[in-house]
């Protein structure tokens, strides 16, 4: 739930020595602020691959009202990529507010590292085993040979299927509506700060594609 994806970031406002407080709005305001569907930081796509997967996520979001982006950025440091993937999605409000169904490809290339970030109204359809598999078994591997767009796009297909296999409210009428349900991020921050201490030994950490 809402809780758990926001524990990678509350560990790092604990956990990190040179991250005061007033670092967490900062944090929060230097992401990406995400225009498209497909936003590729790196300049490793071309334009016309990023507009080819950006029309098929356009299609999937007309279709189904879900929204699935995907982020190339070179690297997500200072931030470990958990941390880095939440920021993301909660400072531009992937998915329909009330519904949460945003889903969140994140590349970070020069650090080998891969991150599929769910919300919680996909959290049925799309569980953590099922995004383990995908990045194992169709993104890394293209990745791994250099083929960034077909690893991309192999991930997209392969949750685009799964995501048309849930009962979903219908997309609403004229503009695409978009933001997380619940509290604010800060919000929802300042409320799991005071448990997260607690929770520290179950955070897990992404292993690189090597």
């Amino acid at each position: 739930m809402m809780l758990r994806r926001l524990l990678p970031l509350l560990a790092m406002v604990l956990l990190s020595p040179t991250l005061p407080w007033p670092g967490v709005a900062h944090a929060v305001d230097a992401v990406p602020k995400l225009t498209r569907h497909v936003t590729d930081l790196t300049g490793t796509l071309t334009p016309a691959q990023v507009d080819q997967l950006d029309a098929k996520l356009v299609a999937l979001e007309k279709a189904k009202g879900a929204q699935l982006v995907v982020l190339m950025v070179n690297t997500t440091q200072p931030q470990d990529i958990d941390s880095y993937s939440l920021a993301v999605v909660e400072a531009n409000k992937v998915g329909r507010k009330g519904v949460d169904d945003g889903i969140m490809l994140l590349v970070a290339k020069n650090d080998r590292q891969d991150r599929i970030e769910v919300g919680y109204g996909l959290e049925g359809a799309v569980p953590d085993a099922a995004t383990a598999s995908i990045r194992r078994e169709f993104i890394e591997p293209r990745f791994k040979a250099g083929d960034f767009y077909g690893g991309i796009n192999a991930g997209i297909d392969a949750l685009t299927g799964l995501i048309n296999g849930e009962p979903l409210p219908p997309p609403a009428q004229g503009a695409q509506a978009r933001g997380h349900t619940g509290n604010s991020f800060q919000s929802s921050l300042v409320i799991g700060l005071f448990i997260a201490m607690f929770l520290r030994s179950m955070l897990g950490s992404t292993k690189a594609w090597i």
